[in-house]
């Protein structure tokens, strides 16, 4: 009968017949009940890993002296990566030290990590490496802008007949305002107390209802879908995203990204 590896010291749960011991993000093997295989979970993490710092460095120009716990902090305030996504590297720093100078046997660590840490760290740096475009990700929408003289029942008319419910208004070819339902409801209640009767009759006097929370930040075609989360979610809590060609007011709306949009962005990024 072969004997079991002796664990790491400290490594508590180890059974007497060289049973798995299961952490965060480790699990104790037996090192004679594994085979060459080249498909190595410690392999596969570092990998991954080196991938992502290689990654970071060069992206954010950083120094050989600058630790892989700063940079991770940068790519975060940077929309590299989510606040998540920051934590869960943090703890892969770590686990990549205990692969690289935890003890080893026949020149292979005798901690492996769990699958779905291999799974999870892949997703990450298949993230970072190729982030996913929101416009790309997100379906096809067609925008529908108005002018500041158009008649108000031109909007309530789109709203009745479609699925849209906000617009960028413009007066010629520069961006006004964004002119959403909250707005429109806030005039009709306005206006019809004193006769009620609608007496505005222009879309210019209906954005006179607009508050700050009616607002819109303009994006470039290439934003990725974490930058869009981050400015949405962000401290100026915008109503909508605006995407033009090169993120300037004064371009033709592509797509306007707004809170149902969020969960399918989310669904891209989270870590499970």
């Amino acid at each position: 009968m072969t004997t079991p590896p002796t664990p790491p010291r400290g490594a508590s749960g180890w059974g007497a017949r060289g049973v798995e011991k299961r952490g965060p993000w480790l699990q104790w093997v037996d090192m004679s009940a594994r085979d060459d295989t080249p498909a190595d979970p410690a392999v596969a993490f570092l990998a991954s890993f080196n991938d992502i710092e290689a990654h970071l460095r060069s992206q954010l120009n950083a120094k050989r002296s600058d630790s892989f716990r700063w940079m991770v902090r940068l790519a975060e305030k940077k929309h590299l990566i989510s606040a998540q996504q920051s934590e869960a590297l943090d703890a892969f720093a770590e686990l990549r030290n205990a692969i690289s100078h935890g003890p080893y046997n026949n020149l292979r660590p005798i901690a492996d990590p769990r699958p779905d840490t291999v799974a999870m760290i892949q997703h990450i740096r298949d993230l970072l490496l190729d982030p996913p475009v929101a416009l790309e990700v997100l379906s096809h929408q067609t925008v529908r802008s108005l002018q500041v003289g158009d008649p108000i029942a031109a909007a309530l008319k789109i709203i009745r007949t479609t699925e849209i419910s906000q617009f960028p208004v413009y007066d010629g070819g520069s961006y006004v305002a964004l002119l959403t339902t909250n707005t429109i409801a806030r005039w009709v209640a306005a206006d019809l107390s004193d006769n009620s009767i609608l007496d505005a009759s222009t879309v210019a006097e209906v954005l006179d209802y607009a508050e700050t929370s009616d607002s819109a930040v303009f994006m470039p075609r290439t934003a990725t879908a974490q930058e869009v989360i981050d400015v949405m979610t962000g401290p100026e809590l915008p109503w909508s995203v605006i995407v033009t060609e090169h993120g300037k007011p004064s371009q033709k709306p592509l797509r306007l990204i707004s809170g149902r949009d969020m969960r399918s962005l989310i669904e891209l990024v989270e870590l499970r």
